[in-house]
């Protein structure tokens, strides 16, 4: 039987004074960094920092970014917008005007998607790999005063009144507050833990944020095996690498989800059942997934937390054949915090926003090496799981945790 697919929320307190940002367009992005060429890596990365994306980046675009400017500034100010554009459309340009398929073939499209699921994680070798995390937040950490789950029950629980705000909701700088590195090891067909070798900036403040796990099992079995009881519906061709990528729109209702959020009350948690939505990338001709996004729909008295992952796959070299697996994740969320000062009793909560950005490197098979195929793009095939972030530290920032006895997947290819 499924397991539920659980996402563990914990809050730290910031403030940051509001930001004005102007919202850009691929193609005008595209013109700043055309128009900034030969400036200072500092000088790009302060004028990116005052735009947003209105569209997705695509894996290859952002990559052939980040080789035109190496900077470490502007790369970093480059994930961290292609990161907040994670769960929006792609441009235009991006998207074929080929007609969608029929229904049949759209239903063939699932199945094997479904198959992939099933089947494709049995063929994983034993294996360990490094999952890099770079956590972004709305406020610098040392100013943050770290909340006990008991400290945030009582912002949770302003939450409750009707109609009640949240604090305040204008756009607020993201900074980077650290980064961290952790080995996963996966063996005998699941993920049988991590070794974290910390890189955060600052020792005190150590990586935190939406945090998930079982980028190697869970995460697909749990979305797929309740999109097919929920709602799936066409979306988009989308234009990959090489052949072109079938995009599914689906949602789950409450009453048939897997997914469940907790929530730190007082002494204990609180689980909240949740909707979701989302979009699957699928590749038309194997049905291995290539891109995963999930998008919590939290009600009442919860519904205006925000919490969301992505993740992207691509082939990987693992041994002597090639395995699709995770190369990069998203994991957003945005929630009340306790503040940091003496408020009524009745006071809405703050808001913060925080970021995490996951890149899958350096798979080995035991006694071997292992390399991403092609550029790296995240748009081969994809092995079980949209696993996203470093595991929290106590005290610290939200966790996703995911479980499933179905095991999802992973193709291999030969």
């Amino acid at each position: 039987m499924m397991r539920k697919w659980v996402t563990l929320l914990f809050l730290v307190g910031t403030a940051w004074p509001a930001m004005v940002e102007k919202s850009v367009s691929i193609q005008q992005l595209e013109q700043m960094l055309f128009a900034d060429h030969g400036k200072s890596d500092e000088k790009v990365a302060e004028r990116l920092s005052d735009v947003t994306l209105t569209e997705r980046v695509s894996p290859i675009r952002l990559a052939k970014w980040e080789k035109e400017y190496p900077g470490s500034h502007t790369r970093e100010a480059l994930m961290k917008l292609a990161d907040q554009a994670a769960f929006l459309d792609p441009p235009e340009a991006d998207v074929l005007r080929d007609p969608p398929p029929d229904n049949e073939t759209q239903e063939r499209m699932l199945a094997l998607a479904l198959d992939y699921v099933k089947t494709a994680i049995r063929r994983l070798p034993n294996f360990y790999a490094t999952r890099e995390t770079t956590h972004f937040e709305d406020a610098p950490s040392q100013q943050s005063t770290s909340a006990s789950p008991a400290s945030f029950g009582s912002a949770v629980r302003n939450m409750r009144v009707p109609g009640l705000a949240i604090g305040r909701t204008e756009s607020k700088p993201l900074r980077s507050t650290g980064a961290s590195s952790v080995t996963v090891t996966y063996r005998d067909g699941g993920e049988v833990g991590v070794t974290q070798t910390d890189k955060s900036k600052t020792e005190d403040h150590p990586v935190t944020g939406l945090t998930t796990s079982g980028e190697f099992g869970p995460i697909l079995g749990v979305v797929l095996g309740d999109a097919m009881r929920g709602q799936v519906t066409w979306a988009r061709w989308e234009q990959g690498a090489g052949d072109p990528v079938a995009v599914f729109r689906y949602s789950v209702a409450a009453d048939a989800s897997n997914y469940t959020v907790r929530i730190p009350n007082e002494s204990k948690y609180e689980e909240v059942h949740s909707a979701y939505h989302g979009e699957i990338a699928i590749d038309p001709a194997t049905g291995s997934v290539l891109r995963l996004s999930i998008v919590a729909e939290l009600a009442p008295p919860y519904e205006t937390m925000r919490t969301a992952i992505a993740v992207e796959y691509a082939p990987v070299e693992i041994g002597d054949r090639t395995y699709d697996c995770p190369v990069h994740g998203v994991a957003f969320s945005k929630v009340p915090v306790p503040s940091a000062k003496a408020e009524p009793p009745d006071a809405a909560p703050e808001v913060q926003t925080q970021l995490n950005d996951v890149a899958f490197t350096h798979y080995h098979l035991f006694g071997s090496e292992a390399r991403i195929v092609g550029d790296g793009s995240g748009t081969g095939a994809g092995s079980p799981a949209a696993s996203g972030a470093v595991p929290a530290a106590a005290g610290t920032p939200a966790a996703v945790t995911g479980d499933s006895s179905s095991a999802p997947p992973t193709n291999q290819k030969q």
